[in-house]
Protein backbone atom coordinates (compact mmCIF):
# COMPACT_ATOMS: atom_id res chain seq x y z
CA UNK A 1 0.00 0.00 0.00
CA UNK A 2 1.47 3.32 -1.01
CA UNK A 3 1.45 5.82 1.81
CA UNK A 4 1.30 8.67 -0.71
CA UNK A 5 -2.31 7.72 -1.44
CA UNK A 6 -3.33 8.58 2.12
CA UNK A 7 -4.33 12.10 3.14
CA UNK A 8 -1.84 13.59 5.59
CA UNK A 9 -4.13 16.18 7.16
CA UNK A 10 -3.91 16.27 10.95
CA UNK A 11 -7.54 15.48 11.56
CA UNK A 12 -8.92 13.61 14.51
CA UNK A 13 -8.49 9.89 13.96
CA UNK A 14 -11.82 8.07 14.30
CA UNK A 15 -11.98 5.13 16.64
CA UNK A 16 -12.01 1.63 15.22
CA UNK A 17 -15.12 -0.39 15.96
CA UNK A 18 -16.13 -3.91 15.03
CA UNK A 19 -19.20 -5.26 13.29
CA UNK A 20 -20.26 -6.99 16.50
CA UNK A 21 -20.33 -3.70 18.38
CA UNK A 22 -22.26 -2.00 15.59
CA UNK A 23 -24.85 -4.77 15.52
CA UNK A 24 -25.87 -3.86 19.06
CA UNK A 25 -27.09 -0.47 17.89
CA UNK A 26 -30.72 0.09 16.92
CA UNK A 27 -31.25 0.14 13.13
CA UNK A 28 -31.39 3.90 12.80
CA UNK A 29 -29.63 6.27 10.45
CA UNK A 30 -26.44 6.45 12.52
CA UNK A 31 -26.00 2.67 12.47
CA UNK A 32 -26.68 2.52 8.75
CA UNK A 33 -24.17 5.26 8.02
CA UNK A 34 -21.47 3.41 9.96
CA UNK A 35 -22.12 0.20 8.06
CA UNK A 36 -22.11 2.03 4.73
CA UNK A 37 -18.96 4.06 5.45
CA UNK A 38 -16.04 3.71 3.07
CA UNK A 39 -12.83 2.03 4.18
CA UNK A 40 -10.48 4.12 6.29
CA UNK A 41 -7.24 3.88 4.35
CA UNK A 42 -5.10 5.10 7.23
CA UNK A 43 -6.39 2.34 9.47
CA UNK A 44 -5.79 -0.16 6.68
CA UNK A 45 -2.19 1.03 6.41
CA UNK A 46 -1.73 0.81 10.17
CA UNK A 47 -3.24 -2.68 10.29
CA UNK A 48 -0.92 -3.89 7.54
CA UNK A 49 2.10 -2.37 9.30
CA UNK A 50 1.00 -3.90 12.59
CA UNK A 51 0.92 -7.39 11.09
CA UNK A 52 4.05 -7.18 8.97
CA UNK A 53 6.38 -4.99 11.03
CA UNK A 54 5.29 -3.92 14.51
CA UNK A 55 4.20 -7.22 16.06
CA UNK A 56 7.09 -9.22 14.53
CA UNK A 57 9.56 -6.66 15.90
CA UNK A 58 8.30 -7.22 19.45
CA UNK A 59 9.08 -10.94 19.46
CA UNK A 60 11.88 -11.84 17.07
CA UNK A 61 12.63 -15.27 18.43
CA UNK A 62 11.26 -18.05 20.58
CA UNK A 63 8.61 -20.70 20.26
CA UNK A 64 5.85 -18.35 21.42
CA UNK A 65 6.10 -15.87 18.56
CA UNK A 66 3.46 -17.38 16.29
CA UNK A 67 1.10 -18.06 19.16
CA UNK A 68 1.52 -14.53 20.50
CA UNK A 69 0.59 -12.96 17.18
CA UNK A 70 -2.38 -15.27 16.74
CA UNK A 71 -3.76 -14.63 20.22
CA UNK A 72 -3.28 -10.88 20.03
CA UNK A 73 -5.09 -10.63 16.71
CA UNK A 74 -7.90 -13.02 17.67
CA UNK A 75 -8.74 -10.90 20.69
CA UNK A 76 -8.19 -7.58 18.90
CA UNK A 77 -10.65 -8.44 16.13
CA UNK A 78 -13.33 -9.01 18.78
CA UNK A 79 -12.38 -6.15 21.12
CA UNK A 80 -12.51 -2.56 19.80
CA UNK A 81 -10.44 -1.02 22.60
CA UNK A 82 -7.62 -3.48 21.98
CA UNK A 83 -7.69 -2.95 18.21
CA UNK A 84 -7.49 0.81 18.71
CA UNK A 85 -4.43 0.45 20.95
CA UNK A 86 -2.71 -1.92 18.53
CA UNK A 87 -3.24 0.50 15.65
CA UNK A 88 -1.99 3.29 17.92
CA UNK A 89 1.19 1.30 18.55
CA UNK A 90 1.65 0.74 14.82
CA UNK A 91 1.22 4.48 14.23
CA UNK A 92 3.82 5.22 16.89
CA UNK A 93 6.20 2.78 15.20
CA UNK A 94 5.69 4.55 11.87
CA UNK A 95 6.28 7.94 13.49
CA UNK A 96 9.73 6.71 14.52
CA UNK A 97 10.84 5.05 11.30
CA UNK A 98 9.34 7.67 8.94
CA UNK A 99 10.90 10.85 10.22
CA UNK A 100 9.38 13.13 7.58
CA UNK A 101 5.88 12.02 8.64
CA UNK A 102 6.63 11.86 12.35
CA UNK A 103 4.06 14.41 13.49
CA UNK A 104 1.29 12.95 11.34
CA UNK A 105 1.64 9.41 12.67
CA UNK A 106 2.28 10.48 16.25
CA UNK A 107 -0.86 12.61 16.20
CA UNK A 108 -3.00 9.68 15.07
CA UNK A 109 -1.23 7.38 17.51
CA UNK A 110 -2.32 9.62 20.37
CA UNK A 111 -5.87 9.86 19.03
CA UNK A 112 -6.25 6.09 18.72
CA UNK A 113 -4.78 5.49 22.16
CA UNK A 114 -7.25 7.95 23.67
CA UNK A 115 -10.09 6.09 21.96
CA UNK A 116 -8.76 2.80 23.31
CA UNK A 117 -8.58 4.02 26.90
CA UNK A 118 -12.02 5.61 26.75
CA UNK A 119 -13.54 2.39 25.39
CA UNK A 120 -11.69 0.32 27.98
CA UNK A 121 -12.87 2.33 30.97
CA UNK A 122 -16.43 2.31 29.60
CA UNK A 123 -16.39 -1.50 29.43
CA UNK A 124 -18.23 -3.29 32.21
CA UNK A 125 -15.61 -5.58 33.83
CA UNK A 126 -18.41 -7.81 35.15
CA UNK A 127 -20.16 -8.24 31.79
CA UNK A 128 -18.36 -11.53 31.14
CA UNK A 129 -17.31 -14.37 33.38
CA UNK A 130 -14.35 -15.09 31.11
CA UNK A 131 -10.83 -14.08 32.25
CA UNK A 132 -10.09 -10.56 30.93
CA UNK A 133 -7.47 -11.62 28.38
CA UNK A 134 -8.06 -8.58 26.10
CA UNK A 135 -7.57 -6.28 29.10
CA UNK A 136 -4.34 -8.08 29.96
CA UNK A 137 -3.05 -7.71 26.40
CA UNK A 138 -4.10 -4.05 26.44
CA UNK A 139 -2.08 -3.52 29.61
CA UNK A 140 1.00 -5.00 27.95
CA UNK A 141 0.64 -3.05 24.71
CA UNK A 142 -0.24 0.18 26.49
CA UNK A 143 2.85 -0.16 28.65
CA UNK A 144 5.06 -0.57 25.58
CA UNK A 145 3.40 2.39 23.91
CA UNK A 146 3.70 4.81 26.82
CA UNK A 147 7.28 3.85 27.64
CA UNK A 148 8.33 4.14 24.01
CA UNK A 149 6.75 7.56 23.61
CA UNK A 150 8.54 8.84 26.72
CA UNK A 151 11.95 7.46 25.74
CA UNK A 152 11.89 8.34 22.04
CA UNK A 153 10.21 11.74 22.30
CA UNK A 154 12.21 12.95 25.26
CA UNK A 155 11.66 16.19 27.10
CA UNK A 156 14.86 18.21 27.28
CA UNK A 157 13.75 19.19 30.78
CA UNK A 158 14.61 16.22 33.01
CA UNK A 159 11.95 17.19 35.54
CA UNK A 160 9.29 17.05 32.83
CA UNK A 161 10.69 13.71 31.67
CA UNK A 162 10.36 12.28 35.18
CA UNK A 163 6.80 13.56 35.45
CA UNK A 164 5.90 11.76 32.22
CA UNK A 165 7.59 8.59 33.44
CA UNK A 166 5.63 8.74 36.70
CA UNK A 167 2.42 9.24 34.72
CA UNK A 168 3.30 6.14 32.68
CA UNK A 169 3.79 4.06 35.83
CA UNK A 170 0.46 5.18 37.24
CA UNK A 171 -1.54 4.69 34.03
CA UNK A 172 -0.06 1.23 33.63
CA UNK A 173 -0.87 0.37 37.22
CA UNK A 174 -4.42 1.68 36.78
CA UNK A 175 -5.13 -0.67 33.89
CA UNK A 176 -3.69 -3.60 35.84
CA UNK A 177 -5.96 -2.70 38.76
CA UNK A 178 -9.00 -3.04 36.52
CA UNK A 179 -7.82 -6.55 35.61
CA UNK A 180 -8.01 -7.24 39.33
CA UNK A 181 -7.44 -10.64 40.85
CA UNK A 182 -7.74 -12.61 37.63
CA UNK A 183 -4.05 -13.38 37.16
CA UNK A 184 -4.36 -17.06 38.07
CA UNK A 185 -7.25 -17.42 35.63
CA UNK A 186 -5.36 -15.64 32.86
CA UNK A 187 -2.42 -18.02 33.30
CA UNK A 188 -4.74 -20.92 32.47
CA UNK A 189 -6.01 -19.44 29.20
CA UNK A 190 -4.59 -19.88 25.72
CA UNK A 191 -1.84 -17.45 26.76
CA UNK A 192 -0.40 -20.04 29.13
CA UNK A 193 2.66 -21.00 26.99
CA UNK A 194 3.56 -17.34 26.47
CA UNK A 195 3.22 -16.46 30.14
CA UNK A 196 5.15 -19.56 31.15
CA UNK A 197 8.07 -18.48 28.96
CA UNK A 198 7.93 -14.97 30.42
CA UNK A 199 7.98 -16.27 34.00
CA UNK A 200 10.90 -18.56 33.17
CA UNK A 201 12.90 -15.63 31.82
CA UNK A 202 12.30 -13.60 34.99
CA UNK A 203 13.50 -16.51 37.12
CA UNK A 204 16.58 -17.16 35.00
CA UNK A 205 19.79 -16.82 37.01
CA UNK A 206 22.84 -16.78 34.78
CA UNK A 207 24.62 -14.14 36.84
CA UNK A 208 25.24 -13.87 40.57
CA UNK A 209 23.38 -10.58 41.04
CA UNK A 210 26.45 -8.78 42.34
CA UNK A 211 25.35 -5.37 41.07
CA UNK A 212 21.96 -5.57 42.75
CA UNK A 213 23.57 -6.92 45.91
CA UNK A 214 25.82 -3.89 45.98
CA UNK A 215 22.83 -1.59 45.64
CA UNK A 216 21.14 -3.37 48.54
CA UNK A 217 24.25 -2.90 50.67
CA UNK A 218 24.36 0.82 49.90
CA UNK A 219 20.68 1.17 50.82
CA UNK A 220 21.09 -0.69 54.11
CA UNK A 221 24.21 1.28 55.01
CA UNK A 222 22.28 4.53 54.57
CA UNK A 223 19.96 3.67 57.49
CA UNK A 224 16.86 5.07 55.83
CA UNK A 225 14.43 3.28 58.10
CA UNK A 226 12.36 0.09 57.71
CA UNK A 227 9.69 1.52 55.40
CA UNK A 228 12.07 3.04 52.86
CA UNK A 229 14.36 0.03 53.05
CA UNK A 230 11.48 -2.28 52.20
CA UNK A 231 10.37 -0.09 49.29
CA UNK A 232 13.84 0.06 47.78
CA UNK A 233 14.60 -3.60 48.40
CA UNK A 234 11.47 -4.58 46.50
CA UNK A 235 12.44 -2.32 43.58
CA UNK A 236 15.97 -3.76 43.52
CA UNK A 237 14.72 -7.36 43.64
CA UNK A 238 12.40 -6.54 40.74
CA UNK A 239 15.42 -5.05 38.98
CA UNK A 240 17.32 -8.31 39.43
CA UNK A 241 14.41 -10.23 37.89
CA UNK A 242 14.49 -7.84 34.95
CA UNK A 243 18.23 -8.36 34.58
CA UNK A 244 17.54 -12.10 34.58
CA UNK A 245 14.99 -11.73 31.79
CA UNK A 246 17.38 -9.61 29.74
CA UNK A 247 20.05 -12.30 29.97
CA UNK A 248 17.62 -15.10 29.07
CA UNK A 249 18.07 -14.74 25.32
CA UNK A 250 19.79 -12.57 22.76
CA UNK A 251 19.61 -9.11 24.28
CA UNK A 252 18.68 -7.32 21.06
CA UNK A 253 15.81 -9.77 20.59
CA UNK A 254 14.61 -9.86 24.17
CA UNK A 255 12.88 -6.76 25.48
CA UNK A 256 11.11 -8.53 28.33
CA UNK A 257 13.50 -7.25 30.97
CA UNK A 258 13.00 -3.64 29.94
CA UNK A 259 9.23 -4.02 30.07
CA UNK A 260 9.07 -6.13 33.23
CA UNK A 261 10.54 -3.80 35.85
CA UNK A 262 7.97 -0.96 35.54
CA UNK A 263 5.23 -3.57 36.01
CA UNK A 264 6.76 -4.97 39.18
CA UNK A 265 7.65 -1.82 41.12
CA UNK A 266 5.24 -0.68 43.81
CA UNK A 267 3.29 2.52 44.18
CA UNK A 268 5.49 3.37 47.15
CA UNK A 269 8.57 3.34 44.94
CA UNK A 270 6.78 5.55 42.41
CA UNK A 271 6.07 8.00 45.23
CA UNK A 272 9.79 8.16 45.99
CA UNK A 273 10.47 9.09 42.37
CA UNK A 274 7.78 11.77 42.67
CA UNK A 275 9.71 13.21 45.62
CA UNK A 276 13.00 12.90 43.68
CA UNK A 277 14.58 10.76 46.38
CA UNK A 278 18.19 10.21 45.29
CA UNK A 279 18.14 6.49 46.09
CA UNK A 280 15.03 6.01 43.94
CA UNK A 281 16.72 7.81 41.05
CA UNK A 282 19.84 5.67 41.44
CA UNK A 283 17.70 2.54 41.10
CA UNK A 284 16.07 4.10 38.04
CA UNK A 285 19.53 4.70 36.54
CA UNK A 286 20.35 1.02 37.01
CA UNK A 287 17.11 0.12 35.25
CA UNK A 288 18.23 2.41 32.43
CA UNK A 289 21.17 0.04 31.85
CA UNK A 290 18.63 -2.53 30.64
CA UNK A 291 17.14 0.07 28.31
CA UNK A 292 20.62 0.85 27.05
CA UNK A 293 21.26 -2.83 26.35
CA UNK A 294 18.17 -2.78 24.09
CA UNK A 295 19.09 0.48 22.36
CA UNK A 296 18.80 -1.08 18.89
CA UNK A 297 15.10 -1.74 19.47
CA UNK A 298 12.84 0.97 18.03
CA UNK A 299 10.89 1.04 21.29
CA UNK A 300 13.79 2.42 23.33
CA UNK A 301 16.40 4.07 21.12
CA UNK A 302 18.87 6.12 23.15
CA UNK A 303 16.44 6.48 26.06
CA UNK A 304 18.67 4.48 28.41
CA UNK A 305 21.66 6.72 27.76
CA UNK A 306 19.55 9.84 28.21
CA UNK A 307 18.19 8.59 31.53
CA UNK A 308 21.59 7.63 32.98
CA UNK A 309 23.23 10.90 31.98
CA UNK A 310 20.29 12.99 33.19
CA UNK A 311 20.22 11.31 36.61
CA UNK A 312 23.99 11.67 36.93
CA UNK A 313 23.78 15.41 36.22
CA UNK A 314 20.79 15.85 38.51
CA UNK A 315 22.33 14.10 41.53
CA UNK A 316 25.83 15.48 41.10
CA UNK A 317 29.28 14.13 42.02
CA UNK A 318 28.35 13.22 45.60
CA UNK A 319 26.40 10.26 44.21
CA UNK A 320 29.16 9.12 41.86
CA UNK A 321 29.87 5.95 43.84
CA UNK A 322 26.21 4.90 43.69
CA UNK A 323 26.12 5.54 39.94
CA UNK A 324 29.48 3.94 39.17
CA UNK A 325 28.14 1.00 37.20
CA UNK A 326 25.62 2.83 34.94
CA UNK A 327 28.24 5.46 34.10
CA UNK A 328 30.85 2.77 33.49
CA UNK A 329 28.51 1.02 31.06
CA UNK A 330 28.16 4.22 29.02
CA UNK A 331 31.90 4.86 29.13
CA UNK A 332 32.63 1.39 27.78
CA UNK A 333 30.14 1.94 24.93
CA UNK A 334 29.49 -1.77 24.60
CA UNK A 335 26.54 -4.01 25.30
CA UNK A 336 26.70 -4.33 29.10
CA UNK A 337 27.08 -7.51 31.08
CA UNK A 338 23.90 -7.21 33.08
CA UNK A 339 25.15 -8.94 36.20
CA UNK A 340 27.59 -6.05 36.62
CA UNK A 341 30.47 -8.27 37.66
CA UNK A 342 32.92 -6.84 35.15
CA UNK A 343 32.34 -3.23 36.12
CA UNK A 344 32.30 -2.99 39.89
CA UNK A 345 34.65 -0.53 41.58
CA UNK A 346 37.62 -2.09 43.27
Amino acid sequence: MQSSRISRKRTSSPSVSTESSISNLSPDYSASSQLDASANMLHAELFYHLLTETLPSLCKSGNSRGLLHKEVMNHALATPYLMNELLALAALHLSIIRDTQKEFYRHHSTQLQNHALRMFYETDPHASMEPPVPAFILSSMLGMHLLCDILIYQDHDFQAFLDRFIHYLRIHRGVRTVIGGNWDQIKETSLKPILKDAEASLQNQTGDGEMCNRLLELIKASKLGPSLNETYEQAIKALQSSFNASQFGAIVDNIQGALAWPIMVTGEYTDMVVHRRPEALVILAHYAVILYSCRDAWLFGDGGKFLIRSIDRYLGPQWADWLYWPNRVLAESTTPCLDGTSSLPQ
